[in-house]
């Protein structure tokens, strides 16, 4: 067998966008479901601050209504907990009736879950709405990034899996928009016209999915052969049977070791290895702080002092900057990588939080130097964030696992992003707030020890996946290439 060096591809990635357009389109129609997502995770910590909700859904506390910590751990994490199990059967669902059906699926019930939200009169009744929710979240998040990996060639791979990202910042936007103009109304449209925003884009994606493709990964695997190749001509192929091909070997290859597969098989041989970094990538974005620095923005600039009107101003500006940060993030992801833009990027944010903790404990703390330079920081995390191990962690658990186990193990990274999110949910508003901890800023210096070892850990176990096909990363994952080897390596021919 001869030996060749990696090569970088020779094709601009412009050209290949021009090429393959239909793919990138689609891709870029099914990542819509993704801005649910982060209208979702913005309105569970920011609706909390609106005036009326509190009213609605709190007690009053000396002098003014707060929503009690118990029920800020059930909002926040409820949606959480219904995307751990949304993840886990829309995997299996991916499998077995396609990404489209799967998809679908979830946006009849997202439609179902928003209408229990907007009508809730009990914290009881809005807690089932968000966890029926959080079922569709977890599917709105397994899809788009696998659905983009199966269709695009490996040129534009890690720009369409991370654009995913930019749909979630897209939606954390509108969700901040929407809550800076209805906050202050004297009614409970304040929260409800948030909520019902997200009719929207599931309304949208039902119009849409009869025309999207499926994945030719998926139409070969029921032997679809036909439908395989006019899907690949269709998403812009030059040569499909030759592309039909090397799909073919791949199956056959992983059909040799299991005819079926299951979630057990992602634990299994080199796809545990590659579990583990489709997990653990989630679980090192966690780490660095994210559902602290961003998802309680508001609601901590309101703690440090600032009025209700100024903390919402400075979130959507939080979230602008976020959104710059992800269309910087195209140029680094092929240029630099997604290992080395991981790293320096989580240990950048590493400082960040240790700095926001230093600020905190400072002796001139009431003095407004100390609360500005956190909300700086907060401002600077969020860039850095969204430039960094955001979108690559969309790319990486997209591009590491076998085609096989693609859906399951990207379903897994979710789960694992899910349970992170109940933990953080329950551990921060107990940690920030004021009839709990009382930490405030000080939680910075949690993250920055969790941040740190977030760093370690992609330094020693993430590889370098950029123009790598997929074939290439089953050689290289099933001999054990170590991660920091990958780039660069021979690989047989």
């Amino acid at each position: 067998m001869r030996l060749r060096p990696h090569q970088p591809r020779t094709r601009s990635t412009w050209a290949v966008m021009k090429r393959h357009r239909v793919a990138v389109l689609w891709s870029a129609f099914v990542a819509i479901a993704a801005i649910n997502w982060g209208m979702d995770a913005l309105m569970s910590t920011s609706t909390i601050s609106i005036a009326t909700f509190e009213r609605d859904f709190g007690y009053e506390f000396e002098g003014s209504y707060i929503i009690s910590s118990r029920w800020q751990i059930g909002f926040n994490s409820a949606s959480y907990i219904g995307q751990f199990f949304g993840a886990i059967i829309s995997g299996n669902m991916a499998d077995r009736f396609g990404k489209r059906l799967t998809l679908g699926g979830a946006c009849v019930l997202s439609i179902a879950a928003v209408f229990v939200q907007v009508f809730a009169r009990s914290s009881a009744v809005l807690l089932i709405g968000k966890l029926l929710n959080g079922v569709t979240l977890g599917t709105f998040l397994t899809i788009p990034s696998s659905y983009a990996a199966e269709i695009c060639p490996v040129e534009i791979r890690g720009l369409t899996t991370s654009g995913v990202q930019l749909l979630i910042s897209i939606g954390q936007l509108a969700a901040n928009l929407v809550i800076k103009g209805t906050g202050t109304l004297d009614s409970a449209l304040a929260y409800k016209i948030p909520f019902a925003l997200q009719f929207v884009f599931p309304v949208i994606l039902l119009i849409g999915l009869p025309f999207c493709p499926e994945s030719p990964w998926f139409l070969l695997r029921r032997s679809n052969t036909d439908g395989t190749l006019a899907t690949l001509t269709r998403l812009g192929y030059l040569c499909p049977v030759t592309v039909l091909a090397e799909m073919s070997s791949i199956i056959t290859h992983e059909s040799k070791h299991a005819s079926t597969t299951s979630y057990l098989d992602c634990f299994r041989g080199s796809n545990l290895r590659r579990t583990e970094i489709a997990m653990g990538v989630f679980a090192a974005a966690q780490a660095t702080g994210v559902v602290f620095a961003l998802g309680y923005s508001s609601y901590f600039f309101e703690l440090a002092g600032l009025s209700n009107s100024n903390a919402f101003t400075l979130s959507v500006g939080v979230t602008i900057l976020g959104l710059f940060g992800v269309v910087c993030s195209w140029f680094l992801i092929n240029r630099r990588g997604r290992r080395s833009t991981s790293l320096v990027g989580v240990a950048l944010l590493t400082f960040l939080t240790l700095l926001i903790g230093i600020l905190d404990i400072l002796p001139n703390y009431s003095s407004k130097g100390p609360v500005y330079g956190q909300v700086a920081c907060i401002i600077v995390f969020a860039f850095v964030y969204l430039c960094t191990i955001g979108p690559m962690g969309w790319a990486l658990f997209a591009e590491i696992p076998s085609s096989a186990l693609r859906s399951r193990t990207v379903g897994l990274g979710v789960v694992v992003q899910s349970l992170f999110g109940i933990l953080l949910n329950i551990v921060v508003p107990l940690l920030i707030n004021p009839d709990a901890a009382g930490l405030r800023g000080k939680i910075g210096f949690i993250f920055a020890g969790t941040s740190a070892l977030g760093t370690l850990w992609i330094w020693l176990r993430v590889p370098e996946t950029a123009g790598r096909s997929f074939e290439e990363l089953d050689w290289l994952f099933d001999q054990g290439v170590p991660a920091r080897r990958f780039k660069g390596f021979v690989v047989p021919s």
